[in-house]
This record gives structure tokens, sequence and C-alpha cells, in this order.
């Protein structure tokens, strides 16, 4: 499994099992929000509303290609809802493999 770094920035709705707001900065340095469940983002769940943002959080991914230069293509192993694009091309000292 890789992952990539990503940073939770806030507590969005308290549906089960809570919703947050992730950021992921491409290879471009573009930050791309993402909406979805804390599992999704956060496989120990210990953020909540109560927490202090922003935390560092990795983001399953599936890399796509490998690293080439400085950087590599990976889908996101999970959608998020708010948007339907899953692959992005992200800094290789981002992405742990």
């Amino acid at each position: 499994m890789a992952s990539v770094k990503g940073m939770a920035v806030r507590w969005v709705a308290d549906d089960q099992p809570g919703i947050i707001e992730v950021q992921l900065t491409d290879a471009e340095g573009v930050v791309h929000s993402l909406i979805d469940k804390l599992p999704i983002f956060d496989g120990t769940e210990d953020l909540g509303p109560g927490s202090t943002y922003p935390v560092p959080v990795e983001i399953e991914v599936d890399l796509v290609e490998p690293i080439d230069g400085d950087n590599a293509v990976v889908d996101l192993r999970w959608g998020a809802v708010n948007t339907d694009r899953v692959r992005f091309v992200v800094p290789g000292v981002d992405l742990t493999l």
C-alpha cells in the first residue's frame, strides 16, 4: 500500500463516522480539497470535532506511474465525495511506498 502526505484542515460534519476536509498538494503546488468520511483519511480515528487543526495525515493511494524525476502519478484509493477526480501527480518526497 502506498500513501501520500495530506493535511486534515477541518471537521465538516458529525455524520457517522464523521466528515473531514483534507488538503493534498500536487507536484505543481496546487492545493486540492478532499472531503469525505474520517476513516478514509485517518485510520487511527484520533481526529474529531474537538481536534486542533491542521493535522498531518496519510492518504491511501495506488501508484500508477513510478517516480519519474521528482514526481509520481497516483490514484486515490478511495474517491472523495466532493470531486470526481482521483488521479494526481504528486511530489515523490510526499509519497510513502
